[in-house]
């Protein structure tokens, strides 16, 4: 149930709205009636209340500095103000703290319980769309390590790291357009690790919300590197310098902080591989699980060579399959297994033929949850059997990327706000420029042309069958209510109006 403060001076109207209107059949529970807004304000802080039902103006701090006192907290809150005052002055003041459901005194219970279920639907689609936003968060976050993680890899063993094929994952991450900052922690023992992440994650967490932290670390040393977020670093700086003198305290000696800025990930990456590459065990950070990378070169090489040749298409797919069978068999230890597995799934993925984006990183996860070598072994050969079985099931004019822009476009046509920007970062978490490029390249038209096209095609499709009006026609190919746009788009393309177009396939009746 959802949790309800109540908050106004005068006694009777509090009283009367506490107990006059069934809350529990709403779904809320009273948690609480106040008779100011220090009181209510107090009283926020101990029950984080969903919904607070708030007078405006209350002896001690009123219902607008009440407002905007809990906008500069983390909680988030639905207010319903409830006034006598009608002035436009007020609901200018609510505006700005985006607080839409106002009731002027008196009100009846019919006017608040309405107002309630206002309040009630947009919690809930408030609540779902940031769930949708932390999976979405999760699903970028998980790709983007593993995308990482597996260039570590490849430049590892590479005998010149500068080779490693970024331009192979700039669809999935920018390498090349935003600044980074490195940071190192050296001679950082083990049995410090986990105690400096702890406190290096809540730093970031408190000065840099949003901002991703990947770390390795190897013989000692600690490596952080990060979007660059601020003009100035020396409170970051300061931060780092005084932790190690604390982990010095445990540690044999105090850790050397230096700090690095880069300007851009493919540079970092560079840098970050020629410093790492000449230890056996390098332990690539998942937040605080260390996720080894073990220097098994030979076997890797010929995996990257089997992945390569099954990428590349021909006839003996089931040859190369057969063969990373035999070296997956003979490889026990999980975190190897999934190391090279992540290798295997993403790059095949990046070649753009086999796999979408978003299913690569679901499996990719549960990947990464799972620890018996044997169902890893088993699920890795299952998944990339059915990854290069998808191109010979039929004849295929364009790679899966785009299959999946052209599919979603199919479905959510008459969206009349429908974009590849939207398309490439909240269906696809790719970049928009790759895909657009891709787009161009594969289909030899831009988005916008494809869409436009499409859009025609359908509505001749849907005015041919007779299936209903042209302004429902025009709904549903994604021109909203707007006839007058439709008719224009239309003519364009055919040369004849929809009116005239339904006219002349009907013999001119």
């Amino acid at each position: 149930m959802l949790k309800l403060i109540i908050a106004d001076d005068e006694r009777i109207i509090r009283e009367s709205i506490s107990t006059l209107i069934d809350w529990g059949s709403l779904g809320i529970e009273l948690a609480g009636v106040c008779s100011d807004g220090i009181e209510a304000y107090n009283m926020i802080l101990d029950e984080c209340p969903d919904i607070v039902l708030t007078d405006i103006r209350m002896p001690g701090l009123s219902g607008l500095d009440l407002i905007e006192r809990i906008s500069q907290t983390d909680l988030s809150i639905q207010f319903v103000l409830l006034s006598g005052y009608g002035e436009f002055e007020y609901a200018k003041q609510a505006m700005r703290f985006r607080v839409h459901h106002y009731l002027l005194k008196p009100c009846n219970e019919e006017q608040i319980i309405e107002s309630m279920k206002d309040v009630i639907q947009e919690h809930y689609h408030h609540r779902a769309f940031q769930d949708m936003k932390n999976r979405q968060r999760l699903l970028v976050s998980n790709l983007h390590h593993n995308l990482l993680s597996n260039i570590i890899h490849e430049g590892t063993f590479l005998s010149d790291h500068r080779a490693v094929p970024m331009d192979a994952y700039a669809g999935f991450m920018d390498f090349y357009n935003t600044s980074y900052e490195l940071c190192f922690l050296h001679f950082l023992e083990e049995s410090c690790l986990m105690e400096t992440l702890e406190k290096v994650y809540a730093y970031m967490k408190r000065e840099a919300p949003g901002i991703a932290v990947y770390s390795i670390y190897v013989k000692n040393n600690l490596l952080l590197f990060f979007e660059s977020y601020h003009v100035s670093y020396d409170q970051m700086d300061s931060f780092f310098r005084t932790m190690a003198g604390q982990i010095g305290e445990t540690n044999k000696v105090a850790p050397e902080y230096r700090r690095v800025s880069f300007s851009n990930l493919a540079s970092l990456l560079e840098t970050v591989i020629s410093k790492v590459k000449r230890f056996g065990m390098i332990y690539f950070m998942n937040g605080l699980r260390a996720v080894p990378i073990c220097n098994y070169k030979t076997v890797i090489t010929r995996l990257e060579e089997l992945t390569a040749l099954l990428a590349d298409g021909g006839g003996r797919q089931d040859v190369y399959l057969q063969d990373i069978k035999g070296i997956l068999d003979g490889i026990s230890t999980p975190d190897f297994l999934r190391q090279v597995g992540s290798t295997m799934i993403i790059r095949l993925t990046a070649e753009g033929n086999f796999h979408s984006p978003i299913d690569a990183t679901e499996f990719l996860m549960k990947l990464n949850q799972q620890t018996d070598a044997e169902v890893l072994r088993s699920m890795l050969l299952e998944k990339i059997g059915s990854m290069v079985s998808r191109p010979a099931e039929g004849a295929r004019n364009y790679s899966a990327l785009i299959e999946n822009v052209m599919q979603y476009v199919e479905e959510n046509l008459a969206n009349p706000n429908l974009t590849l920007k939207w398309i490439a970062e909240n269906y696809l978490f790719m970049n928009v420029d790759y895909v657009s490029k891709r787009f161009i390249r594969e289909t030899d038209q831009k988005f916008s042309n494809y869409l436009s096209n499409l859009r025609i095609q359908r509505a001749r499709q849907l005015l041919s069958e007779g299936r209903g009006e042209i302004q429902w026609v025009a709904q549903q190919v994604g021109c909203g209510n707007n006839p007058q746009y439709f008719s224009q788009i239309f003519k364009k393309s055919t040369g004849l109006t929809p009116s005239a177009f339904v006219k002349k396939i009907n013999g001119g009746q």
